[in-house]
């Protein structure tokens, strides 16, 4: 079994959720999300040690990775089986399958709105990872976050469907223990045992006092309320709004009301990373964007109106 986590930088797509485009007032907040490990030997750490074995010299985390969404989907559960982007996860901290079915909640379902990534600094058991101002809107309040606890055969952190919302308010503080689990693919009982295949696979479960762990957590996840904010997007300003044609080979149309034109377009990629900004020093009514220099995919384009309005589509370069 592969004992190396993947290394890719973080990647937070926080502004597919930024760019809301609901045409009502909506409650959106930002938090900063910390999970903070207290992995250590018990031996060693009698107060807070929960590993009954001593711990490899190469111990560290994946990345944290996750989502948030609505109550359609689940990431992560106890009891059920794992899906191959959490096998893969918890075996070896590689991240792409999983990304690659939350990016399908996201563009096909509609289930999710934003895939979350942070590394751990230190690269040791004693380590942290921080999610910086992850904006959650009312429609996806839930949060659910995995990292592989490595090495390993199979075992991981988890947060299922986290619900950050309490009534009609964003709750203010979360702050929960966290326990390793076990994903239910390989058998292995020690930290570097040799690959051991499950057949047939079986359901997540909690690894409390089931060797090498005791009772006590693996660490704990910190979120907090940064702001709340009212999204109050104009229903009459963003159907003005037209975008064409999509998909294209990078040349786009741009179409406004001759009362509210576009002020600006930003365009990002899908890690979020800006990768142009045009303005409308005309004001025309019609507007086009070159973007044939990007290479093919699909990009984000943030529409800003003149009555600060906004509107974010989704375009694809061909």
């Amino acid at each position: 079994m592969k004992k190396t986590t993947l290394t890719l930088k973080p990647v937070l797509f926080v502004l597919l959720l930024l760019f809301i485009t609901m045409s009502y007032a909506q409650s959106a907040a930002s938090y900063n999300i910390t999970f903070n490990s207290i992995w250590e030997n018990d031996i060693v750490d009698p107060l807070l040690g929960n590993s009954t074995a001593a711990i490899p010299g190469n111990a560290h985390w994946s990345n944290l990775v996750g989502a948030t969404h609505n109550s359609n989907y689940t990431l992560v559960e106890m009891g059920t089986l794992a899906s191959l982007g959490v096998k893969n996860v918890a075996e070896t901290g590689n991240n792409d399958a999983l990304m690659t079915e939350i990016m399908n909640e996201i563009n096909v379902t509609g289930n999710a709105n934003q895939w979350l990534q942070e590394d751990f600094s230190p690269f040791a058991a004693i380590s942290s990872a921080t999610l910086n101002e992850v904006i959650v809107d009312e429609n996806y309040p839930l949060l659910s976050l995995v990292s592989m606890i490595a090495p390993s055969p199979d075992w991981m952190i988890a947060v299922n469907s986290l619900n950050l919302r309490d009534g009609n308010a964003w709750k203010p503080e979360v702050i929960i223990e966290l326990f390793p689990y076990d994903a239910g693919t390989d058998s292995g009982s020690t930290y570097t045992a040799a690959n051991q295949i499950s057949t047939p696979f079986q359901p997540i479960s909690v690894l409390i006092n089931e060797e090498p762990f005791n009772a006590k957590p693996i660490g704990t996840l910190t979120i907090t309320l940064v702001a709340e904010t009212l999204s109050t997007t104009d229903t009459k300003s963003i159907t003005e709004v037209s975008l064409f044609p999509n998909p294209s080979k990078g040349v786009f149309n741009i179409s406004t009301s001759n009362s509210n034109t576009l002020k600006e377009v930003l365009v990002y990629d899908v890690l979020g990373k800006q990768v142009a900004h045009i303005k409308n020093l005309n004001s025309d009514n019609t507007l086009k964007v070159d973007l044939t220099s990007l290479n093919k995919g699909v990009y984000l384009v943030r529409l800003v109106l003149n009555d600060g309005s906004q509107s974010t589509k989704k375009v694809i370069i061909s």
